[in-house]
């Protein structure tokens, strides 16, 4: 059944070829700590100081956040005395990233309370939908804090629990707040995420099912429309007008309150910086779950090392690269690589590698047996260290597309949205390599050493600089088989 179109937030979203109309979440916006990218907003005078929620759906950029704060909310903007451990955060115990609430009680930590809940967020390829409520009036001191991954309920946890009754100081009062940015330890600490669909409800202390719901199609945990009411301070930020990184567009209240965020190094200009997404945590033709890079590839081959950054997007590297969250072994797909700052003496290699990481060694795609790669001094085309003559060369800020169409076993590449070699992805002639079977990731790798070259990839979750061929799609959860 094709896509019917929206009315609406609603879509068709299909499940085995039935259409199911539901809520869809459009956009997402990408924060860059290598940008230092945050929002900023100033309260009002509070409905309450004991009772609120948090709800919003996150997925992980980096996984080692700098000084361990990935900032959803806080209170605070570094000019308040003893503001700077009042936020909800996920942060590092040196293993992984936790759920967090710190509140400052008038600078008594035993005041205000602390909760680190146990669950580790370690999946960088899911959206996580994140609930974490205060209401200090419950006699019972465990309720005063409660958090949510997906719907349910954490119960492990350590900690203090907040006195009874006590005002959350800095975190829903008239100060500067922060998003994405946090003044903990003398900052600032940015952080590297994908956020979208955040709620701020000032005055009530609620549950997931405000906010969501479990599928009947599928059981997982998708995103539902808040009806509720919001408070003095409550918002929602949706992020869906890219027209500017003004307060009014990018960083819009759509609550009734107009409590819009002034977005900071944020951009919404096309190009590897362009911030506005349509990843989501949603399954609809409008917007889905993308592909990024995997920051726990293993690498393999001799030497080989890669860091990745914004939003798992863009990576340094030698040698062997980080490989693409999503796999492929059926479908016609396109995705777009972007050299930059680093192509001479390295030799970037950009292709495909094998889910099979374990079974081929070498130093880089194109080297090992079952990669295919095209190399960027000579043009050449490669695999299994065999190189042969095929198209341009090309170097930092040429736009690489890679066609590839594991129905037919064929792969493409083109520079600049030039086909090489006259190759014609839609018709399906003149291709760099055929006759691959099996299953393989987006993947790219150096000739050196170094980690000086790095590269930015598109999935298709911001606009691509060149037209798809025809029949080709993004790589997203939604045009999966």
């Amino acid at each position: 059944m094709p896509f019917l179109g929206t009315t609406g937030g609603g879509s068709v979203k299909q499940y085995g070829g039935q259409a199911n109309l539901g809520y869809f979440i459009k956009n997402s916006l990408r924060f860059r700590s290598s940008a230092s990218a945050y929002l900023n907003r100033t309260f009002g005078t509070p409905t309450s100081n004991q009772k609120m929620t948090l709800s919003c759906w996150v997925k992980l950029g980096s996984m080692s956040q700098t000084a361990g704060q990935l900032t959803l909310l806080n209170g605070g903007d570094g000019t308040q005395a003893n503001a700077t451990n009042t936020a909800i955060q996920l942060r590092t115990d040196g293993t992984g990233l936790k759920l967090q609430i710190l509140c400052n009680g008038g600078g008594a930590a035993t005041v205000g309370g602390f909760r680190t809940f146990a669950p580790y967020f370690r999946d960088s390829s899911a959206w996580y939908h994140i609930v974490l409520a205060a209401d200090t009036t419950q006699a019972t001191a465990a309720n005063r804090y409660r958090g949510y991954i997906n719907g349910v309920e954490i119960t492990s946890y350590t900690g203090t629990d907040p006195n009874q009754n006590v005002n959350i100081t800095w975190l829903n009062t008239a100060v500067g707040h922060l998003i994405g940015r946090n003044n903990e330890g003398g900052g600032p600490v940015y952080s590297d995420t994908y956020i979208t669909e955040m709620y701020w409800i000032d005055g009530q202390a609620l549950t997931p099912s405000s906010f969501g719901k479990t599928d009947a199609v599928t059981g997982q945990w998708i995103p539902k429309k808040f009806a509720g009411t919001y408070g003095t301070n409550g918002f929602y930020l949706k992020f869906a007008d890219a027209s500017a990184a003004t307060a009014a567009a990018i960083g819009k209240d759509s609550s009734p309150n107009g409590n819009n965020w002034t977005p900071n190094n944020i951009s919404v200009t096309a190009g590897v910086t362009y911030d506005a997404m349509i990843d989501s945590p949603s399954l609809s033709a409008v917007a889905s779950n993308y592909a990024t890079l995997n920051p726990l590839t293993r690498p393999v081959g001799t030497g080989g090392a890669f860091t990745v950054g914004q939003g798992n997007l863009q990576t340094a590297m030698s040698y062997i690269g980080p490989d693409s969250t999503i796999a492929m072994s059926s479908g016609k797909w396109y995705w777009e690589v972007i050299p930059t700052g680093g192509t001479s003496g390295y030799n970037p290699r950009i292709g495909i590698v094998p889910s099979n990481h374990g079974t081929y060694t070498g130093t880089s795609v194109g080297d090992s047996s079952g990669t295919y790669g095209y190399e960027a001094s000579s043009g050449q085309k490669g695999s299994g260290g065999t190189y042969a003559s095929y198209g341009s060369s090309y170097t930092d800020a040429d736009v690489i597309g890679v066609a590839l169409d594991m129905d037919n076993g064929k792969l493409w590449f083109s520079k600049n949205g030039v086909w090489n070699a006259s190759g014609d992805p839609a018709a399906g002639t003149n291709a760099a390599y055929t006759s691959i079977t099996g299953e393989y990731f987006a993947s790219v790798g150096t000739g050196g050493t170094g980690g000086g070259f790095t590269c930015h990839f598109n999935f298709g979750q911001r606009p691509f600089t060149y037209t798809p061929p025809s029949g080709f799609k993004s790589l997203n959860t939604f045009n999966l088989p």
